[in-house]
């Protein structure tokens, strides 16, 4: 077997290899293996025989190679400057709560809930960032209380200031220090002493950082978007009317009217019950009754006798509904209703702004890192997170101006879209600031469908077939 003008032959004593490996290295040892050649062989063996060899010499030549390259001094690198990048301050706030007890511990929200997802985004959004020059940079902030928020952001916007400082770099002719902070608000209303909500943190944080944009990631109540629609507050994660609104088209297409309803005792599960009954008298579904639960027993020993009797009514349903923010008693209801029927809401069928079993356009790459690096399945929260960073990032790849008003300009222009693994292209309701998306119709184990579903249409974006649409800021619900 031939090899350019050199014959190379398979069959070679191991004496001979030695002494031909030490006549030259890389593709010379060819040389020394024809000068101790003493015979060829045919058939299977030779061909095994020529493989070894000429694997042989091509890892000499390589391993010579890279001894090469690595004697080298890299003087392109030292002589290289150091890239200097606009800093995108990422900040994480959660006024975390308590979980009520009797809340199972399956049930409760990962320590890392919504921070994860910022982690994910940020990663993605710095491999482009070194080609356009910035990075983005997070800061985790968890108080249990608004009056322990101000010592906390004074430190951070300090932190800011500083590492601002150190950065040159302009983007769209902005100097660092106009660079707009990014504020993720993970919050919920349920709180009875935060009773004035995110409105109320918002005035808080703009003290210390008053040119910030903020995104609302965990926050579902439709009131607040009502009312802090001239606050610089954006909404990634989905609102109770347009996931009450997803259940109500369900309803429809499987031709469910007759709904039983169960909530909870948080301002969370009154405002998802609110929301329902309005979908309810949207899409023209009956209510035969609601109740609220009480605690009258314990679940973990009595369920299977006492649930059909909570839900017993005197008209007969073809569907119960739950509110149950806390993770109290919903749970229990799947297949043990006085009726058997489907549950939704907060058990059994959930609208969600995000599930781990949904895999389309191209959502099982993002659920597969997310799972390697945290070792959990994303949910909606951590995804509402990671939206808001990536629109941010976004608006800088579009050549935003980086500040307040140039964020607020590139994400509320009429052609603004954003592709998030959602299968239609995201926008932003212009009055709400709430992001239009698809919502997630799953159970534990599978993904059902998509809102909105067919069928169900509107005159300029069927997502507006979900949720409220104002037209003016104060517009009644």
């Amino acid at each position: 077997m031939f090899f350019g003008k050199i014959a190379i032959y398979p069959y070679v004593r191991q004496t001979d290899i030695s002494k031909s490996m030490q006549l030259s290295s890389g593709w010379y040892m060819a040389k020394g293996v024809k000068s101790t050649v003493e015979r060829r062989l045919t058939g299977k063996r030779y061909q095994k025989c020529v493989a070894s060899l000429f694997c042989c010499v091509l890892l000499s030549f390589l391993n010579s190679a890279l001894a090469f390259n690595e004697a080298q001094p890299s003087h392109t690198q030292q002589a290289a400057p150091q890239a200097s990048f606009a800093t995108i301050v990422v900040i994480y706030i959660k006024v975390a709560g308590t979980s009520p007890p009797g809340t199972p511990d399956y049930l409760k929200s990962p320590s890392n809930e919504g921070t994860a997802g910022a982690s994910v985004a940020i990663e993605d959004a710095n491999i482009t960032g070194k080609f356009l020059g910035y990075q983005f940079e997070l800061t985790e902030i968890s108080v249990p209380s608004i009056g322990e928020l101000q010592a906390s952001l004074a430190k951070t916007h300090q932190h800011s200031s500083s590492s601002a400082n150190a950065n040159h770099k302009e983007i769209s002719s902005n100097q660092q220090g106009d660079i707009a902070p990014v504020v993720l608000l993970d919050m919920q209303s349920s709180d009875e002493v935060m009773a004035a909500s995110i409105e109320q943190l918002i005035a808080t944080i703009q003290n210390t950082l008053p040119n910030a944009v903020f995104f609302n990631v965990a926050n579902s109540d439709d009131l607040l978007r009502q009312n802090s629609c001239r606050l610089p507050l954006f909404h990634t994660i989905p609102s109770y009317q347009m996931k009450a609104d997803a259940l109500a088209q369900w309803f429809r297409t499987k031709r469910i009217d007759e709904i039983f309803a169960v909530y909870g005792k948080t301002a969370d599960d009154a405002a998802y019950l609110a929301a329902f009954k309005r979908s309810a008298k949207k899409f023209k579904l009956s209510l035969v009754d609601t109740k609220q639960w009480q605690d009258s027993f314990d679940l973990r020993r009595a369920a299977f006798a006492e649930i059909p009797q909570f839900t017993r009514t005197t008209e007969t349903y073809q569907a119960v509904f739950t509110a149950d923010s806390a993770a109290q008693f919903a749970y229990s209801l799947p297949f043990n209703t006085y009726y058997p029927v489907p549950v939704v809401g907060a058990a059994g069928l959930k609208a969600l702004g995000w599930h781990f079993t949904h895999e389309q356009w191209g959502a099982r790459q993002l659920q597969s890192r997310f799972n390697d690096t945290f070792n959990r399945h994303m949910n909606e929260v951590d995804f509402a997170a990671y939206l808001a960073v990536t629109a941010v990032a976004n608006a800088a790849q579009q050549g935003s101006n980086l500040t307040q008003q140039g964020i607020f300009k590139t994400l509320l222009s009429d052609h603004y879209t954003l592709g998030a693994y959602k299968g239609r292209p995201l926008s932003i309701r212009p009055y709400t600031h709430q992001f239009r998306q698809p919502i997630a119709l799953a159970h534990e184990d599978a993904l059902v469908t998509h809102a909105p579903l067919e069928g169900f249409l509107h005159q300029t974006n069927e997502l507006d077939t979900l949720g409220a649409t104002h037209t003016t800021c104060k517009d009644k619900l």
